[in-house]
């Protein structure tokens, strides 16, 4: 007797069923783990582990748990780890506005990333810019930023690029900073001397230079580096993103 053979066409058919729920549940899981990462994180809750299983469930928008582990990780001013999540979220071709997102906290984290605080050789200064200018191209790639800020897509993204072009500038030239505060310096000895009505002893050529010397060595270079990173800590001082990006730190807040 001869045994009825199911149908290829029926085979076909459950075997399509079955991925179906698969991916149907597959979906509806990752749903409900990043339902609750969004909620835990308002709560200044980060469930990094729990986002991190949605790297292997990442599709459909597969930039989606990179995204958010990227804020966690600049939440936690791992600012490394930051850019590697952004960087890979980036890598997966973010669509609109979630591109825009995703660049702006890339650019942002690779600023973070610098320590203004200790910029004492031409080596640390060359290896900032080089940095920040990678960060300033990531704004100006579809034209959410652009030179001409009339052009730019997107404010949020055109505001930061303009403040990384002015710490560009101030590394470029701080000599600029210097002779200004030079001039301030030679203008308050001046009134000085106005208030006192003599003339100040003027010390010899050799006690000016070597206080020259001195002076080089340690009296601008700290205040510039200061100004530099006030600079970069306006960036997080505004909580409604006025100056760079929306939510907290800066950076934009987790989808």
């Amino acid at each position: 007797m001869k045994k009825n053979k199911i149908p290829l066409k029926i085979i076909v058919m459950i075997v399509s069923a079955l991925f179906l729920c698969v991916l149907s549940f597959g979906l509806f899981f990752k749903v409900i783990v990043n339902h609750r990462f969004v909620n835990a994180y308002a709560e200044d809750v980060y469930l990094s582990e729990d986002e991190q299983l949605l790297t292997f469930l990442n599709a459909p928008e597969s930039y989606l748990p990179y995204y958010n582990l990227g804020n966690v990780a600049f939440e936690n001013t791992d600012y490394s780890s930051a850019v590697g999540y952004f960087t890979k979220a980036l890598s997966l071709f973010p669509m609109g506005q979630k591109d825009c997102d995703v660049r702006i906290n890339l650019a942002l984290s690779m600023c973070y990333s610098i320590d203004f605080q200790h910029l004492e050789s031409k080596e640390r200064i060359d290896t900032a810019l080089v940095i920040l200018y990678k960060a300033r191209d990531i704004l100006l790639e579809n034209g959410w930023a652009n030179d001409d800020p009339q052009l730019a897509k997107d404010e949020d993204a055109q505001q930061l690029k303009e403040d990384i072009d002015k710490i560009i500038e101030k590394l470029e030239n701080p000599e600029d900073g210097d002779n200004s505060q030079n001039d301030q310096e030679e203008d308050e000895n001046n009134d000085n001397q106005d208030e006192s009505g003599s003339e100040p002893q003027q010390p010899s050529d050799r006690e000016k230079k070597k206080q020259d010397e001195l002076d080089e060595n340690k009296k601008n270079a700290m205040e510039e580096r200061r100004r530099q990173q006030k600079d970069m800590e306006n960036w997080e001082k505004s909580e409604d993103g006025e100056e760079a990006g929306a939510g907290s730190g800066g950076s934009y807040k987790p989808w």
